[in-house]
């Protein structure tokens, strides 16, 4: 870490789904595990607020053997990075932010999850400073874990899943917190959206001035 002191704002970026392609990766895997057409499964179709095994239409623990394997795969290396990312990590630490990345990756379970996640990362130039994995998996623990370790030094929040916005807003301001834009959250009404890493920066690199003037 560059610097892990009072008085440096902290930005908190989600991995998949916020920075990463994870759907376009999952449903890529999935249908070669499954032996399904990809037409049956479109990432880019809106997603009414289901769970995803109940939006691909097959029963949970077929679902988590899947997932299981994905993860083992080690497919996470190869999960497309959104245009941008590399640019917004880096937008944030010139502006005198630390970036840290707050993920549900469950690596106390699994020796791949941390190699795997750095791998990614170093190939499509995401700079860091910290990274948050969620020890139980517990959709929630890795903003608590956040909170513990940064505290008011978090000026922003990023993710692309409703509970995991709801559970930030629950913990710092919920203006504070922006919702990557995807097709599987348009059924969730928060009002900070970001649809591409343009707009995302922009957003961004605001509240951390916003978070310096209030310090």
């Amino acid at each position: 870490m560059r610097s892990n002191g009072h008085g440096v704002p902290v930005v908190a970026l989600d991995i998949d789904g916020t920075l990463g392609d994870y759907h376009r990766n999952w449903f890529d895997f999935a249908t070669r595990y499954f032996g399904q057409s990809p037409r049956e499964w479109d990432p880019e179709l809106p997603n009414p607020g289901l769970k995803l095994w109940e939006y691909m239409g097959i029963e949970q623990h077929a679902y988590r053997e899947a997932k299981l394997a994905y993860r083992q795969g080690g497919w996470k290396r190869w999960m497309p990075a959104y245009p941008g990312a590399s640019e917004l990590t880096r937008s944030i630490r010139s502006a005198g932010a630390e970036v840290w990345l707050c993920t549900t990756r469950p690596y106390l379970r699994l020796d791949n999850v941390d190699p795997d996640t750095r791998e990614w990362l170093r190939r499509n130039g995401i700079e860091y400073d910290a990274i948050l994995f969620d020890r139980l998996e517990s959709r929630g623990s890795k903003y608590v874990e956040l909170y513990a370790q940064a505290g008011s030094r978090v000026a922003c929040v990023v993710d692309d899943l409703p509970e995991m916005v709801e559970e930030a807003a629950r913990i710092w301001y919920a203006d504070r917190v922006i919702l990557r834009d995807q097709p599987y959250n348009q059924h969730f009404p928060w009002p900070r959206r970001a649809s591409n890493m343009t707009a995302l920066r922009g957003q961004v690199l605001k509240e951390i001035k916003i978070w310096e003037q209030e310090q």
